[in-house]
Formats: C-alpha cells, structure tokens, sequence
C-alpha cells in the first residue's frame, strides 16, 4: 500500500538545506570506455536491500559534484494517510570544475529509514519544472532500518543543467503515533567531462517539463477523459520530439492488474485479500499522448509493485522490478515535427486510458533541432492512431455456480492497438520522412476456483508486448532506424483459506515480474547496434489476518518468504552483465554474478544504457 499521493503541495523555505553545494571531486583522470563492476555486491546472511537491477554506466574519469540536498529530512507531523506534500526546495548551479560539453551527467539518490515503522511513500525530484527522478521507498522493520541506493542517466538532459535553477523534492511522508520514522534522502548529480577525441553525446536541445508547477510536480489523473496539458511555441527548426513519461498507479488504481468490470465485483469480491484490490474498473491501463487534441503515440503502463504491496515481506530484502526507481517510457513525437515548426502554439497532453481513480503523471518533452536551417517546413502525412480510437478492448467471462455453488470460472481481457504515424520535414538537403510503427497487445486472464468449502484461490496471468518501428529517410534513402521490442510478463497467485467465520485468513501468495527488452538500430553508413536487457523477479510468502496491513509489523505476521532476482545485460558494445540474488525468511542465501560473461566478470562499456530508454547508441 502506498501513502504517497501528492494532491495539495504546501512549500517549504528555498534555504531549506545545504542545496547546491559545490564539490570538486579532483583532477580527471584518463579516460577510459570500460567500466568493471566490483564482485560480491552483497553478502549472503544480510538482511538489508538487495538488488541486482543493472547500474547506469559512467565513465571512468572523476565526476564534478553538485549536491542537491543532503540528509534531507522529511518527517512533518500529521495523519499518516495525509495527501497533502511538503515540498523541499533546493537551489542549482552549474558544477565551476566542469565547463563546455559532459561526456555523461548521472543523478544519484541515497535513501534511509530508521527501524520502526512507516508506510512505502512516493517520492519525485524536479529541477525548473523537468523531472529528474520518480520512484517510492521502502518500509522499515521493527527492528532494522533500510537504505537503498538509486541512479538515473540524466545525459539527455543536459542542456538543463547550463544555468542556475529552483528545483524541489516531494515526499509525501508524515509522523504519526502508528508511523514513527522519518526518511532521509541525500541526492547528487554527477558530471563527467568530454574528453577531446571522444564522441561527443547530442543531448536535447531543448527540455519542456509538462507539468503545469514551475518547480516541478506529478499530476493526478483521476479518470481516462482526465488529462495532463501544455502549450508550447516551439523554435522554427525542431527536427526531432520525445515524450518520455511515467505514469504511477495510486490509491484504487494502485493495484490495477487485480481489477474488473464492475458487473463483476460482486461475484469476485470474497477472492480479494484486501479492500484495495476488490476494484473495479476492468484490468487495463495504458497511456495515449495526444497534440493539438488528436492520438499522436502511445505508452504501457507498467504492473510495478510498491514495498507494501500484495504482501509486504514478498519485498524483503529485494524490492519489486523498477519499485525504487521507476524508467520512464519514450513515445517518439518526431514525425510532429514539420507542425511543430510552423511558429504557431501547439498543445501536448497525456491521458491515461483506462483509469479509475487514480495515477501521477510526470512527462517531459525533450527537442532536437537542425542547427544548420531555420526555419524548417513540413507536414504530417499519416496518422492511423487517430482513426483507430478507441483501442480494441475485449473483456470475456465463463464465471458460474458450480456444484456447490460458489463463483469460479475466468475472466479474460485482450487489448490490441496498432498505428503508422509518418511526417514529413523539408530541410536544405531534401525530403525527410520519418515513420513510427508501433503495436501493443495486452492480455490479463483472471482464474477463480474454489477447492474446498474455505480455500478461494486466484491466478492473474499479465503480459504487455509492445513493438515500436522507425526508419527515416531522406530523399528515399534510407538514413537511420531501429527495432525496439519490449514484453512486461506479470503473474500473481493467492491460495486463501479462511480459518474462521469471519474474515481471518490465511494466504500463500506468489508474485512473478518480468521486464525484456531488445534493440537494434541501424545507420546508413552500415553500422549496426544491438542491445538486449532481461529482468525477472519471483516471490512467495505466507500472509495472515483479515487484510494485509502495512506498513510492516512482525507481531502480525508467521511469514515464509522465498525469492530470486535475475538480470541478463548485453551489447554489441561488448557490455555483459549477468547477476541473480536468492533469498529466504528475508536473508540473502546465494548470489551468482558474471556466470556467463567473459571471464565471469560483468563488465560495461560507459556508453551503454541499461537504463533504456530504447537503450540508444549509435552516435549520432
């Protein structure tokens, strides 16, 4: 369960911390693509966070330090289940050490909660109205404290970081007589220097934060005719947009893979193990971003699952896929560009399909120009998306009475939604046409079955696969694309055994997640790249009571968890990372990394971004 939602802002001083803080990390050291990644992260018998989630790469030169905020405390006093945020603002400048181009600029946050007791909370970062970071924290135990680690490649971004700017952080977390312990957060960027020779990185020309404060903070989208806008005067020679956007579920939407329609919830409702998942709604979300008010791209949205979700010792001591650091999702806008150019306002927005009370959007947009022409023309030439709304969405049923008369039987929905998107930009070398095929199929099969007069056993098999295809051309010869292919597998199985007449019960619970994703760009000039990153999570537990209540609490609980993370990185780079963590009753008992790479040792080379999104290179 998540108690982050962030619906009233109240401020709090700028001089709130020591913010902006210099820091000269020492000379630069020479330059190296190869990033060796230590042995034995962790050790086996430990109780405290581990994950084997890939890193963000980074150059093996000495960064230049701008600290944001350190050891922030947010510890306000007041109802734990409060929507209302206080926001901490923080000023920035520029790192003095490191002027002219970054070869990689990285934001590192460091989080910690004191032993006792306290719910997982939402907590997001903004600079001048861009969001840097969105993710939710870990619950404490009784008796041991938790710190976790998170890092996000901002390089595209850093045309932002050039002058001095406001930035702020919200965590939504509040001390009351039930959740006694603060969380601390301490948060960094790091910028590494361009060494001459190297390859430059082509980060946005332009970032255009969509949300609607100018410091920065999620928006809440309560239903699917809800949305997030902006309008924006674009410069006259826009030649490349992104859209990379999060979209968080919270509050009935938080666990929305456990929803169904409405004409069912009555029926179903005794499988539930909690209020929160007795929701209705129906089982897809999914986002669509629109300009000028018509379907211009869409995203998934993914199942994550917060620290206190399901059952909160499934996620001890290793978290849900992405649960501390959510990856945004890029939609490509590039084929807007020749509208984009024509010196008139345009609007942006997102929705999200589907919702039912409610999600936080953050979204930024970020532009690439042709700095040899101004201004550019062009046109769109096709757009199947915005003939083809709504998406084709089918919800099927076989639930009945069976012998003994309880509800059992399926519910199935299948969501598939297909578009060609292709515009035209006329620049001084010619025609260039961009075309972005994208397809999504979703599927979410819900079992009910009932094996003995008091066992209520329930089974969700999810998957989300999206594929994405983009070529450009100029003049009719082909410059650049890419294949992108991603698949979001999700599985969650609950045997319940009520134990009295009334709603005591006992739950075996099994989570599975899975994250995959695969690249391959291509140049005209013959080059090729390939990247492919697999994330797979599974954890079981035994849960009692008559709901699951966070935040954690021992003296509630007899549990019996078990798990295993595993991540599989590599590249044409010659990047290799393999790592798979086993735990039980909460311990790390086996850790595996480099089993399969050269040497056995998991290696990186500084350009590669498992981090996504699309997992780029090719230079440009």
């Amino acid at each position: 369960m998540n108690n982050a939602r962030a619906w009233l802002t109240i401020r709090a001083p700028l001089a709130i911390s020591t913010a902006a803080a210099l820091l000269w990390a020492g000379a630069v050291t020479a330059s190296a693509n190869a990033q060796t990644l230590p042995g034995k992260l962790f050790v086996p018998g430990s109780r405290g966070v581990a994950s084997v989630e890939p890193p963000v790469t980074q150059p093996s030169i000495t960064p230049c330090i701008v600290t944001l905020f350190e050891h922030e405390a947010f510890d306000h006093r007041g109802e734990g289940s409060s929507m209302a945020a206080h926001a901490h603002l923080f000023r920035f400048a520029p790192p003095r050490g490191c002027p002219g181009e970054w070869e990689k600029v990285v934001l590192e946050a460091d989080f910690s909660v004191p032993a006792g007791r306290q719910f997982d909370r939402t907590a997001a970062i903004w600079l001048g109205g861009v969001n840097l970071y969105f993710g939710t924290t870990l619950e404490p135990e009784p008796d041991l404290a938790r710190h976790w680690h998170a890092t996000r490649d901002l390089t595209d971004y850093s045309t932002l970081f050039r002058k001095e700017r406001t930035g702020q952080i919200i965590l939504n977390n509040w001390i009351s007589a039930t959740t006694n312990q603060p969380i601390y957060v301490t948060a960094r960027l790091l910028f590494y220097p361009h060494k001459p020779g190297n390859s430059a990185p082509a980060p946005a020309d332009h970032i255009y934060p969509m949300s609607s404060d100018p410091t920065g903070e999620q928006q809440a989208l309560n239903l699917p005719q809800d949305i997030v806008s902006r309008r924006f005067t674009f410069p006259r020679n826009v030649e490349n947009a992104y859209l990379d956007l999060i979209a968080q579920s919270q509050a009935h939407d938080e666990r929305w893979y456990t929803c169904v329609d409405k004409r069912f919830l009555k029926a179903t409702r005794d499988y539930s193990l909690e209020a929160f998942e007795a929701c209705d709604g129906g089982s897809f979300r999914g986002v669509e971003v629109l300009v000028d008010e018509k379907p211009a791209g869409l995203a998934p949205v993914y199942p994550w699952i917060f620290a206190g979700g399901i059952a909160p010792h499934l996620w001890l001591p290793t978290p849900g896929i992405q649960a501390t650091n959510f990856i945004p999702f890029r939609v490509d806008l590039t084929p807007f560009a020749g509208l984009l150019d024509d010196g008139k306002p345009h609007t942006v927005s997102v929705r999200v399909l589907g919702a039912n009370r409610f999600f936080n959007v953050a979204a930024n947009l970020l532009l690439y120009q042709d700095h040899q022409s101004a201004p550019l023309h062009g046109k769109l030439l096709d757009d199947t998306l915005s003939q083809a709304q709504p998406a084709l969405l089918t919800v099927r049923n076989t639930l009945h009475s069976d012998r003994a008369g309880h509800i059992v039987g399926m519910i199935r929905t299948h969501a598939a939604q297909s578009y060609l998107i292709r515009g035209l930009l006329q620049t001084p070398r010619g025609n260039l046409i961009t075309t972005v095929c994208y397809r999504e199929d979703f599927r979410n099969d819900q079992t009910f079955d009932r094996p003995g007069a008091r066992r209520y056993d329930e089974t969700i098999q999810q998957i989300t696969s999206v594929l994405i295809q983009v070529h450009r051309t100029l003049n009719g010869r082909l410059q650049n694309g890419f294949v992108f292919k991603q698949q979001d597998p999700f599985s969650l199985a609950v045997r319940k055994t009520m134990v009295t007449t009334g709603q005591d019960f006992i739950a075996l619970v099994a989570v599975q997640q899975g994250h995959e994703v695969a690249l391959h760009r291509t140049k005209s000039s013959g080059g090729v790249y390939k990247a492919s990153l697999e994330e797979n999570l599974s954890a079981r537990d035994r849960a009692y009571g008559k709901a699951i209540p966070p935040p954690l609490d021992r003296s509630n609980f007899d549990h019996e968890e078990s798990g295993q993370e595993t991540v599989r990185f590599n590249d044409s780079l010659g990047s290799c990372y393999q790592a798979k963590i086993v735990s039980r009753e909460e311990r790390i008992v086996a850790l595996h990394e480099g089993k399969g790479c050269p040497d056995r040792s998991n290696r990186f080379n500084s350009r590669s971004l498992p981090d996504n999104p699309w997992l780029m290179p090719l230079q440009p």
